[in-house]
């Protein structure tokens, strides 16, 4: 009994934040890394210092969150990935394929092992 009233007590004291755990991205890695991943394959290129200008921009854009944000440019990725027709099939296929991220995302950085 008095286990419950301190459980309870501690719930009432934390802030609603805490209550719910956000939801999980099914989307791995950093949001920025996506960003540098997109950027590079744009540029068509692994240089991220190549890439540069259009990191920066991509930086400016506003997402709902960090989640959306990976959803954005995996999404383009794909796109683009089955428009030179490197990867077959629809995009849906390629959003749900865990494995399909880009270097920069897959090592946790540039240059990363």
């Amino acid at each position: 009994m008095r286990r419950s009233a301190c459980l309870l007590l501690l719930a009432a004291l934390l802030p609603p934040t805490v209550d719910a755990a956000p939801p999980t991205c099914r989307i791995p890695g950093l949001a920025l890394h996506w960003i540098a991943d997109y950027c590079m394959a744009q540029a068509e290129t692994d240089d991220e210092i190549a890439a540069s200008a259009c990191i920066g921009d991509e930086l400016k854009r506003a997402f709902a969150d960090d989640c959306a944000a990976k959803l954005h440019y995996k999404r383009a990725m794909c796109e683009r990935a089955i428009a030179l027709r490197y990867r077959p099939g629809e995009v849906d296929d390629c959003l749900a394929d865990r494995g399909f991220v880009g270097a920069t995302v897959r090592h946790g950085g540039v240059g990363g092992l």
